[in-house]
């Protein structure tokens, strides 16, 4: 199974709960247990939080999901009014860390970009 889901939506905190339930939709496509499942949509609300501090105003967060294979890509991006990734040393980039394989930042044109990339785990044998 594969292909892409984008979501777009005005940079305001009311519209998180948005970004969550499609990544919690997205993670049962992609078949990862509950708790990876759970750790998907939390890190995902920790970026559009992070992008959405940082909005520009009356700008839109954009979120895609692509699904490959047993894997998850995820791209949160924004318009900043800084034009800096936010800071790897901070409690929300660990929290982000801690829930799925990879973060990276990046920007270009003053649009910030954080992606998340989480593969499904190995079932634990009892």
């Amino acid at each position: 199974m594969s292909g892409t889901v984008t979501l777009t939506f005005p940079a305001q905190t009311g519209n998180v709960a948005l970004a969550r339930t499609l990544a919690a939709a997205m993670s049962a496509r992609a078949d990862l247990p509950l708790d990876q499942l759970e750790d998907v949509r939390l890190a995902v609300d920790e970026a559009v939080s992070q992008l959405i501090i940082d909005a520009a105003p009356g700008s839109d967060i954009a979120c895609a999901f692509t699904l490959m294979g047993d894997a998850l890509d995820i791209v949160v991006s924004g318009t900043s009014t800084s034009g800096r990734t936010p800071d790897a040393d901070t409690f929300s980039w660990t929290v982000m860390s801690a829930l799925v394989d990879t973060v990276t930042a990046r920007v270009d044109a003053g649009v910030v970009s954080l992606r998340l990339f989480v593969t499904r785990h190995a079932p634990v044998d009892a």
